[in-house]
C-alpha cells in the first residue's frame, strides 16, 4: 500500500504541472493574479500576526514584571519593618543598659526577675504603636535571656504551651552558634512561622547574648503575592541560597527543598521562559532586599497568552475573510481585462493559416487599442511584404548577375599591372617594379574583401607599407614614417583587414599633405589587458575633432575637396559589428598640431574565415 502512495503522489504532482502547461494563457495569468495576491497578503497577514503576538506578549510580559516586582517589593518592605521594629526595641534604655556593660542578669532571682519585667515592658510599649504589630506581620514577639529566662507577646494564645516549646526550640537552633545580628529561619510543616531573630551580646562579658525572636505567620507573606495566584498552575517560592523554602504555592513544601532546576534560575531583571517538565513558564527571580532570601515566581505561559490566543482567532478570521473577498475580486477583474487575449489567439489563428485580411477588434483601454491597430498594421504590412517578396527575388538575382560581371574588369587590370611590372623588371627599373607590386597588393586587399574579413596584424602592416611604399615615392623626403610593435607575438592576432591602412591614408592625406615641409607618420600597436591598441599618429594639420561623431554619418563634413571622413566611419561600424560596442575608434586631434587616432579591438586568437 505505501508502495502506492509512492507512486501515486510522484504521478498526481506531474499531472498538476502538465495541466498548468497546457493551461491557456488566460487561466495562467488569472492564476498569478490570485498568487500574486495571496502571497503579499498571505505574509502581511504572518506579519501583522507575529508582530501582533509579540506586542501582545510584551504587555503581558510587562504586566507580569510588574506583578512581580510589586509583590516582592511588599515582601521586602515587610521585612524592613520588622528589622526595623528589632533594632527599635534594642534602642530602648533598658536594653542599650544591659549591652554597655551596666547590667546583668547575673544575681538574685528577684534583681532577674526584675531586669525581666522591665525588658519585657519595654518590648511591649516597642509593639504598642508598632506598624509590623497592627498589620499583622508579627505575631509573636520573644526576648530571652537564657533557656529558662525570657519574656514574650502574643497575637492570639491558641496554644501557648505549643508556641513556647516552638521558640524554646528556636532559642536553642541559634544559641549555641556563633551568629550575631539578624537570622531568618523557615517554616515547616507542624510549624507555619517564619522566625526572624537578632542576637545581641553584652560588651563586658560576650558569653551573655540577648535572642529576640519575631514570629511571622507565613500565610501573612503569602497574601503579599496572592494575586500572582490567580493564574491557574502559577508557582511562588520564597528561599534562601540553599533552597530552603519558607513560603509557596504550594503549602506542603514549607520546610522543604526547592527543585535544583528552579533553584538554579538567574537572578534576572526581566522575565524568561523557563521549560519545567512539560509546562513552560514565564518566571522572574529577585532578591527580597538584604535579607538572603529570593523570591520566584513562575506563570505557564499558556495561561498569561490566553487572551491572546483569543484575539488571534479573531484576527485570522477576519484575514481569511479580506482574502477570500479579494481573491474572488482579482478573479473577476484578471477574467475582464484578459478578454483581449483569447480575441489575439483567434485572430492569430486565422492569419496562421493565411488569412491576413482578419483584425483585431477595437477596445476603450488605450493600450489596448495601441495593441490592436499596431497587430491590424502589422498583418497589413505582412500582406505588403508578401506581394512584394517576388519583386524582391527578381532584383536579387539581377545584382549577382551584375556582380559577376564586374569580376571581370578587375582581373583585366590586375593582368596588365602584372604585365607591367614584369617589363619593368625586365628593363631592370626596380622602382617601377616595387611600385606597380605594391599597387597590385592594394587593389587586390580592397576588391576581393566583405565586411568581415579578418588577416594576421602582421599581414595587415604588409598593406600599409605598400601604401606608405608608393607615398614615399611620391612625396619622397617630405615623408618618414615609423612602425613600433611592443611585442612580436602581437602579429600572430587577426585583425579586420584594411581596418588600419583607411587610417594611415587618412593621416597622409588630410594630415600631411597639407602641411608644409617634412611630416611623420607613427604606427604604434601594444596590447593591454587582452586589449590590443593601435595608435596612428600624425604631425600634421590636425582637425577639429569634435565635430565628428563616428556614430553619425550626417556629421562629418569635408575636410578636403574630394575627401571626407568616411574611412573612419567605416572601420568604426565593421569593429563594432564583429567584436561589440566596447571597442572601436577613438580621435584625438588639435588644429596645427597633429592627429592621433587609436584602434581598439580584444585580443583576437580565432580562425580566419570569409578571407
Amino acid at each position: 500500500m505505501s508502495k502506492l502512495k509512492r507512486l501515486f503522489k510522484p504521478r498526481r504532482k506531474f499531472q498538476i504541472l502538465r495541466y498548468i502547461q497546457r493551461a491557456p494563457i488566460r487561466h495562467k495569468i488569472t492564476l498569478a493574479i490570485v498568487l500574486l495576491l495571496l502571497l503579499p497578503m498571505s505574509i502581511v497577514g504572518f506579519y501583522f500576526y507575529w508582530n501582533m503576538a509579540a506586542v501582545l506578549t510584551k504587555n503581558a510580559n510587562d504586566n507580569l514584571s510588574q506583578l512581580i516586582r510589586q509583590a516582592n517589593e511588599n515582601i521586602e518592605n515587610s521585612f524592613k519593618i520588622i528589622d526595623t521594629t528589632s533594632l527599635h526595641f534594642l534602642s530602648n534604655k533598658n536594653i542599650r543598659a544591659w549591652t554597655s556593660g551596666d547590667t546583668s542578669f547575673d544575681g538574685d532571682f528577684y534583681s532577674l526577675f526584675i531586669n525581666k519585667s522591665l525588658i519585657e515592658e519595654d518590648l511591649r510599649y516597642s509593639l504598642m504603636f508598632n506598624n509590623a504589630w497592627d498589620m499583622n506581620l508579627i505575631s509573636t514577639a520573644y526576648v530571652f535571656l537564657n533557656e529558662d529566662t525570657y519574656c514574650s507577646i502574643f497575637k492570639s494564645t491558641p496554644n501557648i504551651d505549643l508556641i513556647n516549646n516552638n521558640n524554646i526550640n528556636v532559642f536553642k537552633k541559634i544559641s549555641g552558634s556563633k551568629i550575631r545580628g539578624k537570622t531568618i529561619l523557615p517554616p515547616s510543616l507542624t510549624d507555619r512561622t517564619i522566625y526572624f531573630t537578632r542576637i545581641v551580646t553584652n560588651i563586658n562579658n560576650p558569653k551573655q547574648r540577648l535572642v529576640m525572636i519575631f514570629g511571622i505567620e507565613e500565610n501573612e507573606l503569602y497574601k503579599k503575592y496572592a494575586e500572582l495566584l490567580s493564574f491557574e498552575g502559577s508557582m511562588v517560592y520564597i528561599t534562601d541560597d540553599r533552597g530552603a523554602i519558607y513560603s509557596s504555592s504550594d503549602r506542603n513544601l514549607l520546610g522543604g527543598t526547592v527543585a535544583s532546576s528552579i533553584l538554579n534560575l538567574n537572578n534576572d531583571t526581566d522575565v524568561s521562559e523557563v521549560t519545567l517538565g512539560n509546562t513552560t513558564y514565564l518566571v522572574a527571580h529577585r532578591k527580597i532586599g538584604d535579607t538572603g532570601l529570593n523570591f520566584i515566581a513562575g506563570i505557564p505561559r499558556n495561561q498569561v497568552l490566553a487572551k491572546l490566543s483569543d484575539s488571534m482567532r479573531n484576527y485570522i478570521a477576519i484575514t481569511f475573510v479580506i482574502i477570500f473577498v479579494s481573491v474572488l475580486a482579482g478573479i473577476l477583474v484578471s477574467l475582464r481585462f484578459t478578454r483581449f487575449i483569447r480575441d489575439l489567439l483567434s485572430v492569430i489563428n486565422k492569419v496562421k493559416v493565411g488569412n491576413y485580411e482578419t483584425k483585431m477588434p477595437a477596445y476603450k483601454d488605450r493600450e489596448l487599442k495601441l495593441l490592436s491597430n499596431t497587430f491590424n498594421n502589422m498583418t497589413d504590412e505582412i500582406k505588403y511584404l508578401i506581394n512584394q517578396v517576388y519583386e524582391k527575388q527578381l532584383l536579387l538575382k539581377e545584382t549577382e548577375f551584375k556582380f559577376l560581371q564586374s569580376q571581370m574588369n578587375p582581373h583585366f587590370l590586375f593582368n596588365t599591372l602584372i604585365t607591367i611590372g614584369y617589363k619593368a623588371r625586365l628593363s631592370k627599373d626596380e622602382t617601377i617594379y616595387k611600385m606597380v607590386t605594391s599597387l597590385t597588393e592594394l587593389l587586390q586587399a580592397g576588391i576581393y574583401t566583405n565586411s568581415r574579413a579578418k588577416v594576421h596584424i602582421r599581414q595587415e602592416l604588409e598593406f600599409i607599407e605598400f601604401y606608405l611604399y608608393l607615398q614615399k615615392m611620391r612625396f619622397e623626403d617630405k615623408l618618414e614614417y615609423i612602425i613600433h610593435v611592443s611585442d612580436e607575438s602581437i602579429l600572430d592576432l587577426l585583425i579586420p583587414k584594411l581596418s588600419i591602412e583607411p587610417l594611415v591614408e587618412n593621416a597622409v592625406v588630410h594630415g600631411l599633405e597639407e602641411k608644409m615641409g617634412k611630416g611623420t607618420v607613427e604606427l604604434n600597436i601594444y596590447m593591454e589587458n587582452e586589449s590590443v591598441y593601435i595608435d596612428v599618429t600624425d604631425d600634421g594639420a590636425g582637425f577639429e575633432s569634435s565635430n565628428i561623431n563616428l556614430d553619425n554619418c550626417e556629421t562629418i563634413s569635408m575636410r578636403k575637396k574630394g575627401h571626407n571622413s568616411i574611412g573612419l566611419i567605416n572601420t568604426h561600424k565593421r569593429i563594432r559589428l564583429i567584436y561589440g560596442e566596447p571597442y572601436g575608434i577613438r580621435i584625438e586631434s588639435r588644429i596645427n598640431k597633429g592627429s592621433k587616432v587609436t584602434v581598439h579591438i580584444p585580443a583576437d586568437r580565432s580562425e580566419i574565415i570569409n578571407v
